[in-house]
């Protein structure tokens, strides 16, 4: 090979220039390419770890969402049970206490059929007042007859007394009077006191 300009003869021609580019682009092509290949396989090595750690990030999640759900489904099983079962004793409670109001109203209902009407109690209250009226009456005129006859007792025992004071004969049959009045006296009291007895217990039976 000559030289295009020098008297020395030079190897480098045009051809050659270009067969070394094209050899040193086709090296840099290739180099090029196995870098981008590397690059390539380093960024789907790194896409697939991602994608792994993101499916076990996911999984983890999924797994403790289903575990809380789990856990609150479950606290809502045992919150609803014992809800029947506060609101069954409740029930239960209100049942007994309407079973005792029921059993209350009907001794009451017992009781209110057993008493007598106003009107009833007014006719007897009447009754009574009228039988006391008259049994007052008959316990004044019977006192007013037994004091007439006490006194007139009285009269008779003064008289005896002092028409026999200064007779010894008479002593005895004296004695005899006297415990014979003395008796009349005891019984005519012992009848005042028994017209009172009966009065005072029909006032009570009536105000009681």
């Amino acid at each position: 090979m000559g030289g295009e300009t020098g008297a020395v003869e030079s190897g480098w021609t045009v051809d050659t220039i270009k067969v070394l580019l094209q050899q040193q682009i086709e090296d840099l092509s290739r180099h090029v390419t196995a870098q981008h290949n590397d690059m390539q396989g380093m960024l789907h090595e790194r896409y697939e770890t991602q994608t792994k750690a993101v499916d076990a990030a996911f999984l983890a999640q999924q797994t403790a969402m289903q575990t809380a759900l789990t856990a609150a489904e479950r606290a809502v099983q045992t919150a609803l049970l014992s809800a029947e079962k506060a609101v069954g004793k409740a029930e239960n409670a209100a049942e007994k206490r309407f079973e005792s109001v029921n059993e209350f109203r009907a001794q009451l209902a017992d009781q209110a059929a057993t008493f007598m009407s106003r009107d009833e109690s007014h006719s007897i209250h009447t009754l009574l007042e009228t039988r006391i009226s008259a049994i007052t009456e008959a316990t004044v005129t019977e006192g007013a007859r037994l004091r007439e006859r006490l006194n007139a007792l009285e009269l008779r025992l003064t008289s005896r007394l002092d028409r026999d004071q200064g007779v010894t004969e008479g002593a005895a049959g004296q004695v005899t009077s006297k415990r014979s009045e003395n008796t009349l006296l005891v019984g005519v009291i012992g009848a005042v006191c028994f017209v009172v007895s009966i009065a005072v217990t029909i006032v009570l039976a009536t105000h009681g």
